[in-house]
């Protein structure tokens, strides 16, 4: 029993080490950050597609940002996820956006990304799966961030964020 408990508070420490808290809101940001997700194959949006680009909408008439910034290539498909994402935001507001459109993972969001952000604030948006793991790597390229997510319950999601906080980790390990 005694073995089990001290097994469990090790992985949670090492849990926590590599996923600290994820910093608190500020009520403004000079950038947002909107991570990529695939379209579909014909095209159409991805239901996370549409939750994060309402949420970057929402966070601006909430006066959260000034500047968008929104990631991602055409990782599963030819259609670029940055500006299917953009051409949706366009159709219902108008907001300063900047495209990166080369960053193929979560990590080269964020190194692509600071080429533009620099040493400026930044709010990451994202779902709420993605969020912890998003802010773990976002420490590592930016000092002022936080995030913004929706609710997103999926088991396919959860389970694939389960499989890429384990190879996150890994990584890590490695780099040391």
């Amino acid at each position: 029993m005694i073995v089990s408990l001290l097994i469990l508070l090790l992985l949670v420490c090492v849990y926590i080490y590599f996923f600290p808290f994820i910093p608190r809101r500020k009520k403004h940001y000079t950038y947002a950050l909107l991570l990529g997700c695939p379209s579909h194959d014909d095209g159409t949006m991805a239901s996370s597609q549409i939750k994060r680009c309402n949420l970057a909408i929402n966070m601006y008439k909430k006066g959260l940002y000034d500047t968008l910034i929104i990631s991602g290539s055409n990782v599963k498909n030819q259609y670029v996820e940055a500006k299917v994402m953009n051409d949706y935001i366009n159709n219902r507001i108008e907001i300063p956006t900047i495209l990166e459109t080369h960053a193929r993972n979560t990590f080269e969001n964020f190194k692509l990304s600071k080429e533009y952000i620099q040493n400026q604030d930044v709010l990451i948006l994202t779902s709420q799966t993605h969020a912890k793991r998003a802010c773990a790597i976002a420490r590592h390229f930016f000092s002022d961030y936080s995030c913004a997510w929706f609710k997103d319950l999926k088991m396919k999601h959860i389970l694939r964020e389960i499989i890429s906080r384990v190879i996150y980790i890994k990584i890590e390990l490695l780099k040391k």
